[in-house]
């Protein structure tokens, strides 16, 4: 994937939180606030933070950390057995491999009801307050 872009994993509408997201990225970080744009359709989306994963903060502190991500929040699963929590870490320790993170978006328009479409590469718009 190139420099600049992320890839849409799974995306969820929360109501009166947001869209949950899964993106794929190698970038160091999205801060919140950050603009993504869907360059076909020019339809955006803002970085509302980052959402970690309550299995990885419970195993060992595995989550990644980036500097940039200033507001955070986390989902917490519950397990029937341990060997399912081990399986649930090692596939989380999997996606962080592959540049595999949860966020919280929201539309940019309030009036815009369309989520990114799965498989979609959308461009990250950057700032003069990101420093990019």
């Amino acid at each position: 994937m190139e420099s600049g872009f992320i890839k849409i994993i799974e995306c969820f509408n929360i109501s009166r939180v947001g869209l949950m997201t899964e993106l794929q990225h190698f970038e160091n970080g999205i801060p919140p606030g950050t603009q993504i744009i869907d360059l076909n359709t020019e339809e955006s989306w803002i970085v509302k933070k980052r959402v970690l994963s309550g299995t990885l903060l419970v195993a060992n502190d595995s989550e990644i950390y980036f500097d940039c991500e200033t507001e955070y929040t986390h989902v917490s699963s519950v397990f029937k057995t341990l060997e399912d929590r081990e399986v649930a870490v090692q596939k989380e320790l999997e996606k962080r491999k592959n540049g595999i993170y949860w966020y919280l978006l929201k539309p940019e328009n309030k009036k815009q009801k369309v989520k990114p479409e799965i498989g979609i590469e959308l461009k990250i718009k950057t700032t003069t307050q990101q420093g990019l």
